[in-house]
């Protein structure tokens, strides 16, 4: 199949995608989630709403902004039965005997994560990536970098398919190498309070899953409102 199909198919998974999400109820939590994003930049950043918005009306900032928050949002928001957007999307609107490009797509994003990523080397149309700050090993994917400063980490999702083919989601944020160290040490900080403040509380069990699990979704919230900040950031400082 040529990459073109493959990128047929997934803008319109992607579009069925979107077109899901803009009913009841998820339209008013996407709405929720936007205008949040939004009011926390704005306060870290020491603007006003307005200035933030004004500033990501010019495009591609709008686009890049709508992907950020979009793939936040059908990545980690919940129905009643836990199922985040994008599982029930699955289950309900994906044939799953199919196995086309679109729906391997889509099931890797699902199990995706958004983090930091920084440039090793460029290899044609290709990127060598490692996760910033982590002892993996770096990976091959699909991009084209040649425009890539070398200061910078891309915030994202890298999507691990099948036959050992690795490409980003479309949410993809710039930001300087520095901004992105900071999240991290951040990220350990948000890290080490919670952890401190399960293990002080007296007289309350905590299972050590819910614990994890609590970590780990706080912590998936800060990286997408610290990465978006960041990189809104950086517009208003050029």
């Amino acid at each position: 199949m040529s990459t073109a199909e493959q990128e047929k198919q997934v803008s319109g998974a992607m579009e069925l995608l979107s077109a899901y999400i803009a009913k009841p109820p998820w339209e008013d939590w996407m709405v929720e989630v936007f205008s949040d994003a939004i009011a926390y930049a704005a306060e870290m950043l020491e603007l006003s709403g307005d200035e933030v918005l004004d500033y990501l009306e010019e495009e591609p900032l709008g686009q890049m902004l709508h992907s950020h928050v979009f793939e936040h949002f059908v990545t980690t928001e919940t129905n009643e039965d836990g199922e985040t957007v994008l599982q029930e999307f699955i289950r309900a609107r994906v044939q799953q005997e199919e196995k086309s490009f679109a729906c391997q797509y889509l099931e890797a994003f699902a199990h995706s994560e958004l983090a930091l990523w920084e440039v090793v080397s460029k290899v044609g149309k290709k990127v060598e990536v490692r996760r910033l700050g982590s002892d993996e090993p770096s990976v091959l994917a699909q991009l084209d970098a040649t425009n890539i400063p070398t200061n910078i980490c891309i915030a994202s999702r890298l999507l691990s398919l099948p036959n050992n083919q690795f490409i980003f989601s479309f949410g993809m944020l710039p930001i300087e190498r520095a901004e992105a160290e900071e999240i991290l040490v951040y990220l350990d900080q948000v890290r080490a309070e919670m952890l401190e403040t399960a293990q002080s509380e007296e007289g309350q069990a905590h299972d050590a899953a819910d614990i994890q699990e609590a970590i780990t979704e706080e912590l998936t919230d800060v990286m997408f409102h610290e990465t978006l900040t960041a990189w809104i950031g950086q517009g208003f400082e050029s």
